[in-house]
């Protein structure tokens, strides 16, 4: 019986597309550490005496993921995970171990972070699709940090329904929803889609009147151009949220890794806990407190035109009652998470 496990492209944040593209094209999978070893033919003892010898902060990370890596036989099925957000593609093994030194580019400006050892892949589906229109009520998610997930037994009803093997999840109908406080923002961009000869500037007022429905001042708490920052949100003296705002009303999280690198930029000159970029409709939200890269930072995304309740929360995370009273038990959370992902990410 084939066994199942996920795999992420790539451990450079803001390139997971980018990285999984290599995958997809190349028709392989592959995995980081030991960029000049050579491990044909070598016994899984062997690699670990290898890996320890190496003296890697994320020895126990690299050994685990070799461990499982070594293990995929042909037949396998894999699937290329982008943490919980969704999957890239599904694929079986059709290869045992290769090596070929940088053969995979991660999308790391430094060569010495590719891979090196790499397992050929016959792919069965390369569309990328989300975790909420993937799982069935009582579904168990994969894992959603490290190089590897969990090994598993046998493949998951959820890869089995993508590949056509078992009848499609029931699709629900979508309720969309929208508050009293943010109905007046959502007529607003809604005339704004419809106006072709809209400026650019319409933008970041659809942002400042959304931000002003959670309950900030205009001038006092939403402050434009701030050195190079479109918008960003204060308490008194202290930077709250970052927002970069694009014009692009085909905007979402995966087409637009330097709006993101560029808010992650400015974030850290202000000093600002959260980044936001955004359209006006649609938005894309990052607590950086949360993880060790923009990917394991993302708290959420929606759009305001198209809310359904789980956007809610997101939403409410960027209240200013919530935003100057931080969770403290969400922080220490957080820090904890970050030590796993720290492990699990460094390739």
């Amino acid at each position: 019986m084939p066994r199942f496990m996920t795999i992420s492209p790539t451990h450079t944040p803001g390139k997971k597309e980018y990285a999984w593209n290599k995958f997809r094209l190349g028709r392989y999978i592959a995995i980081g550490w030991l960029q000049d070893v050579d491990l044909t033919g070598k016994s899984l003892d062997e690699v670990t005496s290898i890996i320890r010898s190496k003296e890697y902060e994320s020895e126990t990370s690299a050994i685990d993921s070799f461990t499982k890596f070594l293990s995929l036989e042909i037949g396998d099925y894999v699937a290329v995970n982008n943490v919980n957000h969704g999957l890239f593609g599904i694929g079986v093994i059709s290869s045992g171990y290769q090596f070929q030194k940088y053969k995979h580019d991660t999308g790391d400006e430094d060569k010495e972070h590719f891979y090196s050892h790499f397992k050929e892949v016959e792919w069965k589906y390369t569309t990328y699709v989300k975790q909420k229109d993937i799982l069935s009520p009582g579904e168990m998610s994969w894992q959603p940090y490290g190089t590897l997930g969990k090994l598993l037994d046998e493949v998951p009803p959820y890869i089995r329904r993508l590949l056509g093997e078992m009848p499609p999840k029931k699709s629900a109908k979508i309720i969309h929803v929208v508050p009293d406080y943010l109905k007046s923002v959502v007529q607003t961009v809604e005339r704004l889609k419809a106006d072709s000869s809209h400026q650019e500037r319409a933008h970041e007022s659809l942002v400042e009147d959304f931000f002003c429905a959670l309950g900030y001042e205009k001038h006092r708490d939403i402050k434009y151009r701030q050195g190079r920052v479109d918008i960003s949100i204060w308490d008194g003296n202290n930077p709250l949220v970052v927002v970069e705002v694009k014009k692009d009303w085909n905007l979402s999280l995966y087409n637009s890794p330097k709006a993101v690198k560029q808010a992650y930029n400015y974030a850290l000159d202000q000093g600002a806990r959260y980044v936001v970029v955004t359209n006006g409709d649609y938005y894309v939200v990052f607590d950086r407190l949360k993880g060790l890269s923009s990917s394991s930072n993302v708290i959420g995304e929606f759009c305001l035109t198209a809310l359904e309740e789980e956007h809610l929360p997101i939403i409410d995370r960027l209240k200013r009652e919530c935003l100057i009273n931080p969770n403290l038990e969400e922080l220490f959370r957080y820090l904890s998470e970050s030590f796993k992902q720290h492990g699990g990410n460094v390739g």
